[in-house]
């Protein structure tokens, strides 16, 4: 009983901190706000279309921006204060969303209206990603940024179960528009509390040229073994596994016959598997097995996947969501954990922006791809593809984690003396 409630009070120990409660609550609200758009935006798209290719052209949109800018995003955060930097980008994010909003209420709205404003967001993100996620430090401080790190993530994973299913509900009551419109409404509370924090100065050291600091990250993450293997599971999961996503609105209509509500309810489904299985990551100590726990993440993502592609029932696809969505949370919260606590202090922003750039910027490509695929052999089948591919990849890290074992047991290896992974 002791270790459990110390256990927890280390969990929420970020709490302790004023300006943490109040941005906590602020993210939360926004976040919402932007599971209900990202929800109605592509049921929008797909009524207007009727094409998956559009649906991954949406995607493409949203997240292609990354594929580039995300390493040179990191660099930014890491010049300039990170607290205006957020102020910007929300409020860039507040604009795109009444926009649309007012386009969408009007009548107005056009599909490249869609795809252009989605872009011009992803430009955004691009830079609010590596902001927010290390603004995080300036708040608490290094000894409270993993309890801060883990409850951001487990407000975005509960958000991402409540908001889609919102938003579904919101769409099927009076149309898509009213989406936009309460996401530019949540993006209010995230200013107010970034206007109600306070951070401490942080002075930048001088740093290099952007084309070293480019280079020594990529050499770190392909010279050692262990980052590289998991890297390469990430790459998979990002451009196979994470296409579902754009699969969705066609399953809820053409296959489940589920509508706007059933496919917000698919969604969260998918939101749920995902608190549980970031809660089942921060519940583990050490680091021993920790490969084995992203292989037992990445097999539970592709076996839901091949699942989801048989049937035609939304109970039984909402179950299969939840399998989705907990292996997709076990693997990428385990990964971004390894990472931070494998690579060297002047090496852990590259890491985790490469981490980042892989997860992001290899998402629109698979999206497209599988938008592609399911217009030509349909979504059961590009699912079913997809999810193979993930069960290949776990296969291959298993196979994998032997070999690694016994190079980092040996005296002249990188890791001699480090805790069995």
């Amino acid at each position: 009983m002791g270790q459990l409630t110390s256990r927890l009070r280390h969990t929420f120990r970020a709490l302790r901190h004023r300006s943490f409660r109040v941005y906590w609550v602020g993210q939360w609200v926004s976040v919402n706000g932007t599971w209900m758009q990202t929800t109605a935006q592509a049921w929008l798209v797909y009524r207007l279309t009727d094409s998956p290719l559009v649906l991954g052209l949406l995607s493409a949109a949203r997240f292609g921006p990354s594929l580039l800018g995300a390493p040179f995003a990191g660099v930014m955060t890491d010049r300039f204060p990170r607290r205006p930097l957020v102020l910007l980008t929300q409020s860039a994010s507040l604009v795109q969303a009444s926009l649309l909003a007012a386009l969408t209420l009007s009548g107005a709205v056009r599909v490249w209206h869609v795809l252009a404003i989605a872009f011009l967001q992803g430009i955004v993100d691009t830079l609010d990603m590596p902001a927010r996620q290390t603004l995080q430090v300036d708040i608490v401080g290094i000894e409270d940024l993993q309890s801060a790190v883990s409850l951001n993530s487990s407000a975005f994973n509960a958000a991402r179960m409540l908001g889609p299913a919102v938003g579904g509900a919101l769409v099927a009551a009076w149309g898509e528009g009213v989406c936009f419109a309460v996401n530019a409404a949540s993006y209010l509370a995230v200013l107010v509390a970034l206007l109600m924090i306070r951070t401490p100065p942080v002075v930048r050291a001088p740093s290099g040229s952007l084309r070293s600091d480019l280079v020594e990250g990529l050499r770190f993450a392909w010279g050692d073994p262990e980052v590289r293997l998991t890297l390469a599971a990430v790459a998979v999961t990002s451009m196979f596994g994470l296409s579902y996503m754009t699969l969705l609105p066609v399953f809820a209509r053409d296959v489940l016959h589920a509508g706007a509500t059933g496919f917000g309810v698919l969604v969260a489904s998918a939101g749920l598997g995902a608190v549980f299985g970031a809660l089942g990551a921060a519940s583990r100590s050490g680091a021993r097995g920790t490969h084995l726990v992203m292989a037992l993440g990445q097999s539970a993502l592709g076996v839901g996947l091949v699942a989801l592609a048989l049937t035609t029932h939304l109970a039984v696809a909402t179950s299969w969501l939840v399998l989705v969505g907990l292996g997709v949370a076990i693997q990428l919260t385990t990964t971004n954990g390894f990472l931070q606590t494998t690579a060297p202090d002047h090496l852990r922003g590259r890491a985790v922006s490469l981490y980042i750039w892989l997860f992001s910027g290899l998402a629109p490509i698979g999206g497209l791809a599988a938008g592609w695929a399911a217009e030509n052999v349909g979504a059961p089948w590009t699912a079913a593809g997809a999810g193979a591919a993930c069960v290949l990849s776990a296969l291959l890290m298993g196979f994998e984690i032997p070999r690694l074992r016994r190079a980092l047991a040996r005296p002249s290896g990188r890791a001699s003396g480090r805790e069995e992974r």
